[in-house]
C-alpha cells in the first residue's frame, strides 16, 4: 500500500465546507452575536474582510454541521428585529411539542462534560447571548442543548446534555444595557472608520487564533507609544 498527501483534495474539501456554510461571507454587523462577541473583530470583519483561518473554518463547520443534524426538520426558526438588533435562535417555538415551546440553543464543545454541573460551566458568551434573546422576545426561559464532543470517558465518547435555564428580569435588563453600549461603540466605529479599542471589548480567549490579532497588537503598541511619547 502506498499513501501520500493529496493537497488538492484538502483544498477542495475546505472550499466545499466554506461554500456550504457560507464561512467566507461577511454578515451584516447588526446581529445579536455581533455585540456579544468581540466588537473589534466585528469591525475588522466589515472593513478588512480577511479570509478565515483553516482552523476557524473547520470549527465553524463542525458547529454548523452538528447543529444541522440536531435540529428537527419541522422546527420553527423565527427572526426577531428589536432596536436595530437581529436575533435568530437555533430553534424557536416548536408547535409539535407544546411543553417545550421555548427558545432553544444548540452548542457543541470540546470541553469535558465533567464540568457541566459546575455553577460557572457555561461560557459567558453563551449566557449573554441567551439573555439577549430572552430580552428581545419577552421571555425568561431558554433551553440549551450541549453536545460534548469529548465527553468524560476514556476513550473519549460524545455526551448530550439538555438544560432548561430561567433568568431573572433584572439580569436580562442589565445585560441588555451592556449590549446596547457595545452596539453604540461599534456603530460609531463603523461610521468613523476607527476600530473599537483593541483588547477592551473581548473575552481573553477570543484572541487565541484570531486572524486580526496582529492588527490589534500593532494598534495597541502604536497607541501606547503615542502615550509614552
Amino acid at each position: 500500500m502506498k499513501r501520500e498527501s493529496d493537497p488538492r483534495l484538502r483544498a477542495a474539501v475546505l472550499r466545499w465546507l466554506a461554500n456550504k456554510y457560507k464561512l467566507t461571507d461577511v454578515r451584516e454587523p447588526n446581529h445579536l452575536s455581533s455585540y456579544v462577541y468581540c466588537i473589534t473583530k466585528t469591525f475588522f470583519d466589515q472593513k478588512v474582510q480577511a479570509i478565515p483561518t483553516e482552523e476557524e473554518m473547520l470549527l465553524f463547520a463542525i458547529g454548523y454541521g452538528l447543529q444541522e443534524v440536531l435540529t428537527p426538520p419541522e422546527a420553527n426558526i423565527p427572526t426577531y428585529d428589536v432596536a436595530g438588533i437581529i436575533y435568530r435562535p437555533d430553534i424557536g417555538f416548536t408547535p409539535l411539542i407544546p411543553e417545550l415551546q421555548r427558545l432553544t440553543e444548540i452548542k457543541t464543545t470540546r470541553k469535558s462534560s465533567k464540568y457541566h454541573e459546575k455553577e460557572d460551566a457555561l461560557p459567558e458568551t453563551w449566557v449573554e447571548y441567551m439573555m439577549g434573546g430572552c430580552k428581545m422576545t419577552n421571555t425568561l426561559e431558554y433551553s440549551l442543548v450541549i453536545l460534548y464532543l469529548m465527553g468524560n470517558y476514556s476513550p473519549p465518547f460524545p455526551q448530550l446534555y439538555t438544560d432548561r435555564i430561567t433568568f431573572e428580569q433584572a439580569e436580562l435588563d442589565a445585560n441588555w444595557l451592556r449590549l446596547a453600549q457595545r452596539k453604540r461603540v461599534l456603530d460609531e466605529a463603523l461610521v468613523v472608520g476607527d476600530p473599537p479599542t483593541p483588547f477592551k471589548w473581548n473575552k481573553e480567549w477570543e484572541c487565541k487564533g484570531c486572524r486580526y490579532l496582529l492588527m490589534c497588537q500593532t494598534i495597541s503598541s502604536r497607541e501606547k507609544g503615542d502615550t509614552d511619547g
